[in-house]
């Protein structure tokens, strides 16, 4: 299935799951060879078993049937008399190609872990000097700046980093102002400015981020619960990954946390 019309079925996800009869689908989906019977079994035993079980599951595996899936999986509604659902999802195909930017994956904003998600008497311990952060493009990326980063630079004094007999130098050619008389990568002795820096996601870009209409997000939840346990004894990543294995394991719907680190040290918590 091509990428567009992996969007349109994405984006239709929900009011297929809650209105697809999938019992009346079964022979027209054999019939034009969609899926075998194997695999129809398979997803009538997904999950609890349930309707809306076997519709999510089928919509995530018509994905994986071929560049002519969601035409035909059309034409099967249309067989077995769900013509609005067919008409929602023929409508928005054809949008789709019309202008493919009228439907796109929505950005997934990055939870920053900070102060305002930290449990009440929690502080970090400074592990480094303010330094700039990088220019946050709302989707997991930094902006394309046109100043070279000069990062800050970490004295030494460690006695095993330097021997008598000892001169580093670095791999890459330093950068330097003014006119590049050969052909190497910039580089600069010193960190970058993004060193010393954790975001954590409630999910992987492009997955749904489950939340409770009582209790609010899984994720939150799950973080707030595990460093009030845990964060009197256990550093940052530690802390993580119980969030992420705990979240993965809860309820019938999935969800995995994820993040990207640049810390140097581990990070714990003043209690």
């Amino acid at each position: 299935m091509d990428e567009a019309d992996r969007r349109v079925l994405r984006q239709s996800r929900v009011r297929l799951v809650g209105e697809l009869q999938v019992a009346a689908l079964w022979d027209a989906l054999l019939n034009r060879e969609l899926f075998t019977p194997g695999m129809i079994e398979d997803i009538q035993r997904a999950g609890s078993g349930s309707r809306r079980d076997q519709a999510r599951q089928l919509i995530i595996d018509l994905e994986t049937r071929g560049s002519r899936a969601l035409p035909l999986f059309i034409s099967c509604l249309e067989d077995t008399g769900q013509d609005t659902l067919a008409s929602l999802l023929r409508t928005s195909r054809q949008a789709a190609k019309q202008d493919p930017e009228a439907i796109r994956p929505l950005n997934l904003k990055p939870v920053v872990i900070g102060p305002e998600l930290w449990p009440a008497k929690l502080r970090p311990e400074v592990l480094r000097p303010e330094a700039p952060r990088p220019v946050d493009i709302g989707s997991g990326g930094f902006s394309e700046i046109q100043l070279k980063d000069q990062g800050f630079e970490v004295a030494s004094t460690s006695p095993e980093d330097r021997t008598p007999d000892s001169d580093p130098e670095p791999d890459a050619t330093p950068f330097q102002e003014g006119a590049v008389t050969v052909d190497q990568p910039d580089a600069v002795s010193s960190l970058p400015t993004p060193s010393d820096i954790l975001v954590s996601y409630s999910t992987f870009p492009g997955f749904v981020s489950w939340r409770d209409t009582k209790s609010g997000s899984w994720y939150i939840e799950t973080l707030d619960s595990i460093f009030e346990q845990w964060a009197h004894c256990e550093d940052l990543q530690t802390l993580l990954l119980r969030v992420a294995n705990a979240v993965s394991v809860k309820g019938v719907y999935k969800q995995i946390p994820g993040c990207f680190n640049f810390l140097r040290k581990k990070l714990f918590f003043k209690t």
